[in-house]
């Protein structure tokens, strides 16, 4: 490795490229610790919500929602970085979206942490896989983008399973195409919207907080609420669901900025496969044979997808090689 004199009479790094190359190495391991920091969190969030299980599920949000505000605003104060707020504010069609992403996420969190305490926890990890599906059709029938064959057999292979479970156990999966479709909503609204992601969370926050909190307000006033009126251990969890909630989403963010959309497309199967573990062996929800037809298509599906990101992966790589 060539080397050079600074004008300091030090060694100056070497122009070759191989600083840099360590530090983009250095770089995708911070992203990948992050990545699965995130995933990891969001897999064992039915032991979490399991243990609140006695709070109804409403409530659970509210705090949810309050408690993250608590911390986001912390966060973006401590980063100085609040003056990013106000212009986003000043913009009514921006805010107004943000409004209703707000909507649709704690519309997401209420029916996930509902299914949890509910016994379908399972029911929620089907929906999770069936999101990367609902975004990619979405894609093609919003943004005009293209799909490849494989991305359609995934596609039709998730439709499939939701109909196979419809026919076998005679029952919509509401609890899996609620958690699927608000959260393909949500990231549609979010993609077109030209704010990033921890900045668009606590404006999200901020507009959808006034209700949560005067619901909580209106809980414990009127006797019905669990936050001071309940034992401490469910105290601290109500007021953890606000870490729980904002650090995932931290790290989420500085694994996007850091890791290719292929890898983080890939690794976000690691939080219904945890999520599904968990239901089984740990919470011992029963699984028929049915309803396991029916997670065999989806993860045919899940197979088919990653397949197809990873040729594109290694397309790419080929093409970007031979420029």
């Amino acid at each position: 490795m060539s080397q050079m004199r600074d004008k300091a009479g030090g060694i100056a790094p070497a122009s070759d490229g191989t600083l840099s190359s360590e530090t983009a190495s250095k770089d995708t391991q911070i992203g990948l610790l992050m990545a699965l920091g995130a995933y990891g969190s969001w897999g064992i969030f039915p032991l979490y919500f399991s243990m609140l299980a006695h709070v109804p599920a409403i409530e659970v949000v509210a705090h949810r929602i309050s408690w993250s505000l608590v911390l986001m605003a912390v966060w973006f104060l401590l980063r100085r970085r609040w003056g990013e707020v106000w212009p986003v504010l000043r913009q009514p069609r921006v805010f107004g979206l943000l409004i209703a992403t707000g909507l649709l996420v704690s519309s997401n969190w209420l029916t996930y942490v509902w299914a949890v305490g509910h016994g379908q926890a399972t029911e929620a990890s089907l929906g999770y896989f069936i999101v990367p599906m609902v975004n990619v059709a979405t894609g093609y029938l919003l943004l005009s983008e293209r799909l490849s064959r494989l991305q359609i057999v995934a596609i039709c292979l998730a439709i499939l399973s939701i109909l196979l479970q419809m026919l076998l156990l005679g029952t919509v999966p509401i609890v899996s195409l609620l958690l699927a479709l608000t959260f393909g909503a949500y990231g549609y609204l979010r993609k077109i919207l030209p704010v990033g992601a921890n900045l668009g969370l606590l404006v999200e926050l901020i507009a959808i907080t006034p209700i949560a909190f005067g619901y909580i307000l209106y809980l414990q006033t009127s006797g019905a609420g669990h936050f001071v009126l309940s034992d401490k251990p469910t105290m601290l969890l109500l007021i953890f669901t606000g870490l729980i909630t904002s650090m995932p989403l931290i790290w989420f963010s500085g694994a996007a900025k850091r890791l290719n959309m292929i890898t983080i497309g890939i690794m976000q199967y690691l939080n219904p496969s945890i999520q599904f573990m968990i239901a089984i062996f740990v919470l011992k929800e029963s699984i028929s044979m049915s309803k396991l037809a029916t997670f065999m298509l989806i993860w045919l599906s899940v197979a088919v997808y990653s397949y197809d990101a990873l040729s594109k992966r290694r397309h790419n790589r080929a093409k970007s090689k031979a420029v």
